[in-house]
């Protein structure tokens, strides 16, 4: 890239970072589920397939992105974070994940240490 489309690109990269830090206002003491999952001795595509099999979160057909089943959305357990890149196509796209507040870790930690999960969760190893 030359210097000339660096500087063009500067102003829309300052866009993206500050859409980026609208929508991600409010999480910061949120955890990522990586560093949950770490926590709980495995790893996030684990604990997201047994978080599925459970019914706590599941996957948007249309974007693919991770949601809360309806029983659990709006008691506080996650907040929504954005990521932005631009496709293919070049066009900006926008994902959407889960942070897990403090209550939404608890709870986690005890579906995944209650009756054996761990166990579950490790055979949940899934190639794509």
């Amino acid at each position: 890239m030359t210097t000339e489309e660096k500087q063009m690109m500067q102003p829309t990269q300052e866009y993206i970072r500050k859409l980026q830090r609208k929508r991600n206002a409010g999480t910061e003491d949120c955890m990522l589920s990586c560093n949950l999952a770490r926590e709980l001795d495995t790893n996030a595509p684990d604990l997201h397939h047994f978080l599925i099999d459970r019914g706590f979160l599941f996957r948007e057909r249309t974007t693919y992105e991770l949601k809360l089943s309806r029983d659990y959305a709006g008691l506080g357990y996650a907040k929504t974070r954005s990521t932005f890149r631009y496709n293919n196509k070049g066009v900006l796209v926008e994902t959407r994940y889960p942070v897990w507040t403090e209550k939404g870790q608890e709870y986690i930690k005890s579906l995944f240490k209650g009756k054996g999960s761990k166990d579950k969760v490790r055979t949940l190893n899934i190639k794509h």
